[in-house]
């Protein structure tokens, strides 16, 4: 590409530059009326030039031009120390065709969200107030850089959420149910009979649930829960730009859990939610799979070409931007716990006093490696089965000492989808796992 060439002959020892283009719908039901968010097209590029030790950036919408690449040299700064790893010339395109069509029209779509929200009142009549909101983003990209690498990839991200609220006397709860995919229209990709089950019983649970007494217990982390265990407290402790200042960085080819337990960021998983798929990285990487950690050692972290550069790692594909105007940075895809060897039912049963935390409500960590996330749905294990359902339920701890409590790890697995966000950009992600029993760990409630 010219732009590229005239990037070259200006002293740029490295250039490339992405071409997105997004087609975004967003639709929005509530208990009383119907909204059409956003419905258009969002095209832009973002030029990148390596110039004389220094990062040089120039984004806009249009097409881009020779003055263009003068302004990303003129704004290029630095400590003159950035190395990054090159890759051999390829081309390639990468279509992801959706299993089911979105060939229903805005009218058809909102018909169908309307007949959601009528079954969502109907749960109950303790049900005072319903959210829905449904997307779709078609994604187009382009990446071109100095190497000769040419890459284009179409896929489709999906998905609805669903909030209800409910009052009964003085208790308030509110229950979500949140499902995306990349197969295709996510009214028919999804069961969504199980969801309005799901949607009820969860908010059954925050009405008639008891608060549990904090303190130490075995947890079951269900396959949601450990999903969001592993993208926070240990894939962003992964990602190097963070890791180099935070706890796995020195742990590298340490042993810090059971042999058996293996932490995998993917960029393609065949599974309906595994969203985060990132076949190539916004850097034109490859994406591969990637052990954070393998048999109980810190293996690997979440690399770009820089780190892969200053970690003498090789890539590993996890380079993301939320759109043209953002840089790329080191960004999870699909982030899980692989199976084990126990059923679920092995696991609960040797569980005297316990709890089983199927859900959570939002969660963060720190880079010293402590953690906090709420849960919407939990249930107490007494004698090895599964009893009261539990309301306010939170759990924290310390991300090395939780993994070193990991006694058991089932057959079961399941990825759910999500958005992670990082430096003001928010990117589509997969997290899960199997269930995963956890001997100590501290369950925040009521207290004495």
């Amino acid at each position: 590409m010219s732009i590229l060439k005239k990037a070259e002959e200006l002293g740029a020892t490295f250039a490339d530059i992405r071409f997105l283009k997004i087609r975004d719908l967003i639709l929005t039901v509530t208990e009383d009326r119907e909204t059409i968010s956003s419905n258009g097209v969002d095209e832009g590029f973002s030029l990148r030039v390596l110039y004389q030790g220094n990062w040089g950036y120039k984004s806009s919408t249009g097409e881009p031009g020779e003055e263009d690449v003068k302004d990303a040299i003129n704004v290029s700064n630095g400590d003159e120390k950035v190395n990054i790893i090159y890759m051999p010339p390829k081309k390639d395109k990468v279509e992801i065709k959706p299993k089911y069509d979105f060939n229903k029209g805005i009218k058809e779509k909102l018909d169908d969200l309307r007949k959601i929200r009528e079954n969502v009142i109907s749960l109950s009549d303790r049900i005072k107030s319903v959210n829905i909101r449904y997307y779709e983003t078609h994604y187009h990209k382009e990446y071109l850089s100095t190497e000769e690498r040419e890459i284009q990839q179409d896929f489709v991200i999906s998905g609805f959420s669903i909030v209800a609220v409910a009052r009964e006397n003085d208790i308030i709860a509110s229950a979500y149910v949140s499902k995306s995919t990349y197969q295709g229209y996510p009214l028919e990709v999804f069961d969504m009979n199980e969801i309005l089950e799901t949607l009820k019983r969860r908010i059954d649970g925050q009405m008639k649930g008891k608060t549990v007494k904090a303190g130490q217990y075995t947890a079951i982390l269900a396959p949601e829960v450990v999903g969001v265990f592993a993208h926070e407290a240990i894939g962003h402790l992964a990602e190097a730009d963070l890791a180099i200042n935070g706890i796995l960085y020195e742990r590298r080819g340490e042993k810090i859990a059971p042999e058996y337990v293996n932490i995998v960021d993917s960029p393609n998983l065949e599974y309906k939610s595994a969203i985060g798929v990132t076949v190539y990285d916004d850097e034109g990487i490859e994406g591969r799979d990637t052990y954070i950690i393998k048999n109980g050692v810190v293996n690997e972290l979440l690399t770009d070409r820089f780190y892969s550069a200053y970690l003498g790692q090789k890539p590993t594909g996890n380079a993301r931007a939320e759109d043209f105007r953002y840089p790329v940075i080191i960004r999870m895809r699909n982030t899980y716990f692989t199976p084990g060897e126990h059923s679920y039912d092995e696991i609960i049963r040797d569980v005297k006093n316990g709890v089983l935390l199927v859900s959570p409500r939002g969660g963060q960590t720190s880079p010293d490696g402590t953690f906090q996330f709420g849960i919407q749905e939990a249930y107490l294990i007494e004698n090895g089965e599964i009893s009261t359902p539990l309301r306010n339920v939170g759990i924290s701890g310390y991300t090395l000492e939780t993994l070193g409590q990991i006694k058991a790890i089932s057959k079961d697995f399941d990825i759910s989808p999500g958005y992670c966000g990082k430096d003001g950009q928010s990117v589509p992600v997969g997290v899960g796992g199997p269930y995963v029993k956890v001997e100590k760990m501290k369950v925040g409630g009521v207290v004495d």
